[in-house]
């Protein structure tokens, strides 16, 4: 017999069982020489890791985190690949619509961690989660931060009682990702990344996907004919969307749509600027609509237009981009580095300057036939696909596994750990 490395070989004589050396898998089994027995146990198995993602937020899927959430549990459904196995903590509702072990949210969740089931790693797929892993099992901790988007919207006593919620979130932290360049250059300014003994806390820059709607309906149930543009969004200050309203005072043979949640103190000021313009008959807020609804919308318009002011990524604007369209947004933010070349830009919010910008670049788009295609190209780098393989290349990098080198020939978005 010849020693390996793989197997304990244990000695007993006398009901004593002693570690004598290691033999190769094979030669696992019993043995007696010499009035010695001999006995092979075979080395563990390493057990496969368990991944806890947070989805909590599926219980609002018309908000941009509930669809987040959505598409990662459809593409993380099941996931096992003999290293990694992933579960999901869900609301109550979904827990029978899952393939992936699933645990419920609840109080004893929330407050109890310590008492309940342990994981190798927990990802928060958002930095506004209640649910935390328990210190004591220290398990590795995933956060994952969309945008600080409340130092501009909130005042600054609340700002700051805000980041200072965030910076314990971020302090308990095994790492950190990051939507955009431009949310990591937020974090980096305004967070203190390091951990328990001054570790520091790396941060990787993984882009969101963009699932765009692939079907279509009649035209949807609100008053619309002609050429039309289309917004969409919650309407909150921050999508400043009362911009558009004074800008299609300059532009009296078009209509404008602007869809989302208009259930706030935001879409009452706009409304009111609405009727105060008499635009009453061209602009419209239909509230929140459907995907196939959003799919016409995108399909008919002339042009996709967003001021938003804050935003982490910007979804919608790869979506406008992957109906052809053109798109006019705001400098401020993530979408100059989200629109990138591809997209146009208003510098300020003018009525008349933006105007005449429109007018320059719908000219422009309409000169060059190839750039619809060319829009649809750049919007399709964008996929939950790339963002899910790069999720995952983190949860080995977290957990001591083996990470596979993340450049390939497709021009896959490549994971970073981005310091400075």
């Amino acid at each position: 017999m010849f020693p390996g490395k793989s197997d304990s070989v244990y000695k007993r004589r006398q009901n004593v069982v002693k570690p004598v050396q290691s033999v190769p898998q094979c030669l696992v089994g019993l043995l007696s020489e010499n009035h010695v027995t001999y006995v092979f146990f075979p080395a563990p198995h390493r057990m496969r890791k368990t991944v806890l993602l947070d989805l909590e937020h599926l219980k609002d899927l018309n908000c941009g985190l509930g669809q987040v959430s959505y598409q990662l549990a459809k593409r993380l459904d099941g996931y096992d690949d003999g290293e990694i196995k992933i579960h999901f903590l869900v609301p109550n509702t979904f827990r029978s619509v899952f393939k992936s072990e699933t645990e419920p949210v609840s109080w004893q969740r929330r407050h109890f961690p310590f008492c309940c089931k342990k994981y190798d790693l927990w990802h928060a797929i958002h930095q506004h989660s209640s649910y935390f892993p328990s210190r004591l099992h220290r398990t590795p901790y995933l956060l994952t931060i969309h945008d600080l988007n409340f130092l501009g919207e909130k005042r600054p006593p609340k700002a700051r009682r805000r980041l200072k919620r965030l910076q314990r979130k971020v302090s308990r932290a095994s790492a950190i990702t990051v939507i955009s360049k431009f949310t990591e250059d937020v974090v980096r300014k305004h967070l203190h990344l390091r951990g328990l003994w001054n570790r520091e806390i790396p941060v990787f820059t993984i882009y969101q996907g963009v699932d765009l709607p692939v079907y279509s309906m009649g035209q949807p149930p609100f008053p619309i004919s002609g050429k039309f543009f289309f917004a969409i969004g919650s309407v909150e200050k921050k999508k400043n969307f009362i911009a558009l309203v004074d800008f299609m005072k300059q532009m009296p043979n078009d209509q404008l749509v602007i869809a989302g949640n208009k259930n706030t103190a935001y879409a009452k000021e706009v409304q009111d600027r609405i009727q105060t313009l008499g635009l009453a008959n061209r602009v419209f807020l239909p509230g929140i609509i459907g995907e196939e609804e959003k799919a016409w919308l995108y399909q008919h318009c002339e042009a996709f237009l967003f001021p938003s002011k804050y935003e982490g990524f910007g979804m919608p604007v790869i979506e406008a981009m992957g109906f052809g369209k053109p798109v006019f947004l705001s400098t401020w933010s993530s979408l100059p580095e989200i629109g990138g070349h591809y997209a146009y830009y208003w510098k300020d919010f003018d009525p008349e300057r933006m105007r005449e910008v429109f007018l320059t670049k719908m000219a422009e788009y309409k000169s060059n036939p190839t750039f619809p295609e060319k829009l649809k190209e750049y919007a399709k780098s964008y996929n939950w696909d790339k963002t899910v393989a790069e999720y995952i290349k983190v949860y080995r990098h977290l957990l001591g596994l083996t990470v596979p080198n993340p450049a390939n020939s497709s021009g896959e978005i490549i994971l970073r750990n981005t310091k400075k």
